[in-house]
């Protein structure tokens, strides 16, 4: 047979999914009604959904959204996708499907995001117990439901400026920050509108409008697809001597605070623990450089002076290793130095920022007059005045205070924590917040995600001073309880991974300040987390003299848990000194133990050690003393201990995510020979993802904490009485802590379990694998004994995918047990300090089943003996033969076709992926073809294709046909096919008849550019397919300037185009253009259909807000199209879109070259079904139906 050439028009689109399936049925679950839930709902029923609006179990009951005031929105990418009990790990086959996880909601539920996902097709997952929208009443904080609005509070700038009020708006993962703002100018277009942070997974913007605004705002802005919730702007607000021995060594009395005289025992510093070494980051409203008390370290005398211009975050700035205060950066919207003002309210030149930066490290050295200060070393404290908890440590100061407004600017939470991170510092202090009253807002996400994602850091915060506001002055009236207000914590003190810090009085006092908010949080979690002195603190004292000369430390007196916070963050550094000078765990510094503590370490050692002597037990673990007043030296156990201290010892026992439990595992940890008389204490604590924000309940991974002791007696983690734990009661399904108290222990062996009760994870990777620590301490490993030798010969026993990397040993006999510790890297590169427990057992070897394939490791081993560590051993390292589990890096969107070919083939290609495993052999692809757009059932054309393009030739003239491409790397992860392409193979001589006739299936040539794709969801034709402007049952996208286009068409004389199109665009501001152009494409004129447009943009702004540009005369197909005589229906989302036929005579362009193209050009806001375009036909008196090129007349052609 003769063989002819063939042209072939290649279709671009997204893969085709489906959104959201509206049922016809009647809805005839029980409906209740949105509220705020309370605390005993959040545990009552795991099959309820607990959302900020209201606890509900979706199959049987709905929520009756009317009371946030929110209107409705008409379908959503988003959605809500609850599994059935234990099946969350099937959430990748979705994945796989193109669903997008975006947060954990409980109970067993996610948000997530459609994209081209048919809401029907996750429902029909057999693991899916329910899936539905996303609704708008689900994102509006209850205090800004209709009925909260009177009680909030309106912003006065200055005496005669009118009153406004502040809105937060924050956006799903993965939008546009200036889209999100362009949507917001539309239905508050007088409004002042910010874009606070722009990172894609972090996004917040603020609206400043009037009064008779904001009904009007409240009901729309839930509404837009974008929004993920919106809340009331809350103003962050900032919130010596008698706190040392408190601290360190549990002082009980009265102290003067003032003065070189110290009050109690000083264990710490007694053992040369003075912050040597250590960085502490300190964001407050600035502090005095050139103050005596931070120009002095170890000899070195230098003032440090902000950054101008400042960095941009989260880069770093310049750092001064050298001097007392590392580094000085201002953050953005601040300005250097100390803050002359405060906001809102307040004292004015208070200096707020020099107070809490004393306290933490202030060290006061030099002459000045008479007087001459001497400075600390490294194993001298020289304290005098208003020295501070670490005098030896080093500063690292991130400026968030205004001297023009008073106010704090801090709007990147996650940046600042990022750049004190990079800048060195592991432990930050935060002594403002906003008045949230428990509620778990947009910084306690911050926080929450930053510690996750950052494990060695520890963030200390102020719980506010709201423990006696009045209902007048912000109290929530149902939180105002006997002349307190409860659950008065604010943000981000609500966060469950900070250290959130209370007031007590002076010195050594035992007594909670007034003034000190409580907890509960808003989901029953217990907050404060500990406790320090907050009153009559007396610290640095600064001033506007800012200059190059050192100037004699001032001090003054100042309240709140402002002052306590400092506390804390400056004995935090001792402690982790004790650590990183290697004092664990043999009481006393010794090089080889060095470790740099994890955050997780810190915060459990902290809340593990804290003085329970109150008025009342049952004061201890509650929601005003929360875990009790900070006491260093009852965890940090030294082997030369003074009379007067405590000599019980600790064990630690930490998992880093890395090596993290998945659901239903477990580890446990025994200490055989506990002794009587002296308390038994064990703490877990984790970092927990961030929460969604509008969950009830805000927990993600449940880890719980069980102790078993002799005669199997059980003991679940916070169960209670008294303040001392009992047996029995339920596992703890709120905190992140966890704790068990024996006051009077059985002498014995002692169980210490951490399960992974449920570890859903939430948006990001690594987030279903859970590291934890675990403290515990009593009186064990007593009288101290030699170490337990280091294991030797240490070698790798096996390597391979079945028992991971299992590493063999010899010891001395004797030994209870043996402990596996790996770091990153190889023997030579591993960080001393970084090695990290990953397994145990009773003999060699010891196996690591977390160790991913591909990557090197370093191991070394520790023998325990007397319930204690020994010393470890040499170190052995590996590069894991483990399998590796990271899919591989594949942009799909890259597929794209090779434009005409030259034969009976199908030719495309893609950009190369890229492995995440590092010993990954290459990369190959799998093709995939299906007749479906909706690729039900693809046939598999190609495997372990090497290339990055194929060729098919299989194919037929004028069948479309659909490829779907999928990476695979060498170890067999894949990527998530998210994306197709269609292809249509012609002959040269066209298509049979006499026209040219696409019905977007059978017969598909348009070049669609996203969001444009195929679909069955609509069409004029029963069982017909029509190109649509985005996912079925989605609304038309945002900001989106996109086209279908045809091939290049001949026009003959008589050429009439005629289609058929159903559209509901947002009137007068969203539409479709057709254009045509007469040289390839080159440049497009405007061709309205016969009779003109529909109507116009008439409602776009100048210059025009819509994607494409088009001015307000330009036509458009726009509104709604009801009928012949109502095309243009204003009645969007409610009025009945149906097809209408539209044509254009072409008979000006006979024997020209043309192609054609339907554009949709949307602006951001309100957004609604769209467009479809289907049945288009091309008929005259002679045409070729397709390419011009090579045209020529004859059969229908057959490839073979």
């Amino acid at each position: 047979m003769i063989k002819r050439n063939l042209s072939i028009a290649l279709l671009a689109a997204m893969a085709i999914g489906a959104g959201v399936a509206n049922s016809a049925q009647t809805d005839t679950r029980a409906v209740v009604r949105a509220h705020q839930p309370e605390i005993a709902e959040l545990s009552a029923d795991t099959n309820q959904l607990l959302l900020r609006s209201g606890a509900f179990d979706p199959i049987k009951q709905r929520l009756d959204l009317q009371a946030t005031g929110a209107k409705a929105a008409i379908n959503s990418r988003y959605a809500i996708v609850q599994f059935n009990s234990g099946m969350l790990d099937q959430r990748k086959r979705l994945e796989k499907l193109g669903v997008v996880f975006l947060g954990y909601i409980p109970n067993n539920a996610y948000q997530v995001r459609l994209d081209k996902v048919d809401l029907d097709v996750v429902r029909a997952d057999a693991a899916v117990r329910w899936a539905g929208n996303y609704d708008s009443g689900y994102k509006l904080d209850p205090t800004l439901w209709t009925s909260a609005r009177g009680s909030l509070k309106a912003l006065v700038r200055s005496e005669n400026a009118a009153a406004t009020y502040r809105i937060n708006v924050h956006g799903f993962d993965g939008e546009s920050a200036q889209a999100l703002s362009e949507a917001l100018k539309k239905i508050a277009p007088q409004a002042q509108i910010d874009i606070i942070t722009a990172h894609s997974d972090a996004l917040l913007l603020r609206v400043e409008l009037a009064p008779d605004q904001l009904d009007a705002f409240l009901a729309a802005a839930p509404a837009l697809d974008a929004v993920s919730w919106v809340a009331p702007f809350v103003q962050q607000q900032v919130v010596n001597t008698g706190s040392i021995g408190t601290i360190q060594g549990n002082f009980v009395g009265a102290c003067s605070g003032t003065g070189a005289t110290l009050c109690g025992n000083t264990p710490l510093w007694d053992h040369g623990l003075l912050g040597t070494g250590q960085i502490v980051e300190v964001s407050d409203s600035g502090t005095t450089p050139n103050m005596a008390f931070f120009t002095t370290l170890n000899g070195n005398t230098a003032i440090t002076v902000a950054d101008n211009p400042a960095p941009t975050l989260p880069a770093v700035g310049l750092s001064y290793p050298n001097n007392k205060i590392l580094a000085y950066w201002v953050q953005p919207g601040a300005t250097a130095y100390d803050n002359t003002k405060t906001c809102p309210g307040g004292s004015a030149n208070s200096f707020h920022g020099t107070h809490t930066t004393t306290t933490t490290v202030g060290d006061a050295a030099g002459t000045f007059g008479a007087n001459t200060y001497i400075a600390s070393t490294s194993t001298a404290p020289g304290h005098e005045v208003g020295d501070g908890m670490a005098p030896n440590a080093q500063l690292l100061f991130q400026d968030i205070g205004n001297d023009t407004s008073g106010c704090l600017a801090i709007n990147d939470l996650r940046g600042t924590l990022k750049q004190s991170f990079s800048g060195g510092a592991r432990i930050n202090s935060a002594s403002w917040g906003s008045a949230d009253y428990g509620v778990y807002a947009g910084d306690d996400s911050n926080v929450d995600y930053s510690l996750s994602t950052l494990e060695d850091l520890i963030f200390v915060v102020a719980a506010g001073n709201d423990g006696v506001t009045s209902v007048a002055n912000g109290c929530p009236a149902l939180q105002f309880v006997g002349g307190v207000c409860t659950s008065s914590v604010g943000s981000p003190g609500n966060a469950k991974n900070a250290i959130t810090v209370g007031a007590l009085g002076h010195g050594g006092s035992t007594t909670i300040a007034n003034f000190s908010s409580r907890g509960p949080t808003s989901d029953g979690r217990i907050k404060p987390d500990i406790m320090a002195p907050g009153s009559s603190i007396i610290s640095g004292a600064g001033n506007v003299n800012v200059t190059g000369t050192a100037q004699a430390p001032a001090t003054k007196s100042l309240s709140g848990t402002s002052m306590a916070t400092p506390t804390i963050a400056g004995n935090a550094a001792l402690m982790r000194q004790f650590f990183s000078d290697g004092f664990y765990p043999r009481g006393a510094k010794t090089s080889v133990d060095t470790l740099n503590p994890s955050g997780m370490v810190m915060k459990v050692v902290l809340l593990n050690g804290t003085g329970t002597n109150y008025n009342t037990a049952a004061e201890w673990s509650g929601m005003n003393f929360g875990w009790g007043r900070a006491w260093l030296d009852s965890n940090l156990w030294f082997s030369t201990t003074t009379t007067g201290t405590d000599a019980r010892r600790m064990r630690l026992f930490e998992r880093t995510n890395a090596a993290g439990l998945k659901t239903g595992d477990s580890n446990q940890y025994t200490i055989a020979n506990v002794q009587a008389g002296q308390e038994l204490r064990a703490t877990l604590t984790w970092y927990d993802p961030e929460a969604s924000l509008g969950a009830a309940l805000t927990l993600v991974n449940n880890l719980d904490l069980e102790v078993e002791g002799p005669g199997a007696t059980l003991y679940k983690g916070n169960v209670f009485s008294s303040g001392i734990s009992v047996t029995g009661g339920s596992a703890d399904s709120k905190n992140t802590v966890e704790q068990v108290r024996i006051t009077v222990p059985v002498a014995g062996s002692y169980t210490f379990r951490v399960k992974a009760t449920s570890v859903p994870g939430g948006s990001r990777i690594n987030t279903a694998r859970q590291g934890y620590a675990l403290a515990v301490s009593g009186a064990f490993g007593l009288p101290d004994q030699a170490a337990f030798p280091a294991p030797t010969a240490v070698v790798v026993a096996a390597n391979d995918a079945i028992n991971g990397v299992t590493i063999g040993f010899n010891a001395a006999v004797g030994a209870q047990g043996f402990q596996l510790y790996r770091a990153a890297g190889t023997c030579a590169s591993a960080i001393a300090g970084d090695f990290r427990l990953v397994g145990d057992a009773a003999t060699s070897p010891i196996a690591d089943k977390t160790a991913q394939g591909g990557f090197s490791y370093a191991y070394k081993v520790r023998g325990v003996q007397n319930d204690v560590e020994g010393d470890v051993s040499g170190c052995v390292d590996v590069t894991s033969q483990n399998t590796c589990g990271l899919q591989p890096q594949f942009d799909e969107v890259s597929i794209l076709d090779n434009g005409v070919s030259s034969t009976c083939q199908v030719n495309f290609s893609w950009n190369a992926a890229s492995a995440n495993c590092p010993t990954n052999t290459g990369i190959t692809y799998n093709v995939q073809r299906d007749n479906s757009p909706y690729f039900t059932a693809p046939t598999t054309l190609i495997s372990g294709l090497a290339a990055t393009s194929y060729t098919d030739t299989a194919v037929s003239s004028g069948l479309t046909q659909y490829y779907g491409v999928q990476a695979v790397d060498s170890f067999g992860n894949a990527s998530n096919h998210l994306r197709t392409i269609a292809a249509t193979p012609l002959s040269p001589a066209g298509l049979d008849g006499n026209t040219y006739f696409d019905n977007a299936i059978t017969h598909s040539y348009m070049q669609a550019a996203a969001p444009w794709q195929n679909t069955n969801s609509a069409a004029s034709v029963v069982g017909g397919y029509s190109y649509h402007t985005g996912g079925d049952g989605l609304n038309y996208p945002d900001l989106s300037c996109a086209a279908i286009t045809t091939p290049p068409i001949l026009v003959q004389a008589g050429a009439a185009l005629s289609f058929k199109a159903k559209y509901d665009f947002e009137y007068q501001w969203d539409g479709i253009v057709m254009e045509i152009s007469t040289d390839g494409g080159s440049t497009w004129t405007d061709l309205p259909p016969d009779g003109g447009y529909p109507s116009t943009f008439a409602q776009t702004t100048s210059p025009p807000v819509n994607a494409c540009g088009y001015i307000a005369t330009h036509g458009a197909f726009t509104g709604v199209s009801v009928s012949a005589a109502n095309n243009h229906d204003a009645g969007n989302g409610t009025s009945v879109a149906a097809f209408l036929p539209f044509s254009k005579n072409l008979s000006a362009y006979a024997g020209q070259t043309i192609k054609l193209r339907w554009v949709l050009s949307s602006d951001p806001g309100a957004d609604f079904a769209g467009g479809f375009i289907d049945q288009i036909t091309l008929g005259g008196n002679a045409l070729d139906r397709i390419f011009s090129s090579d045209f020529e007349g004859g059969p229908d052609f057959t490839c073979h």
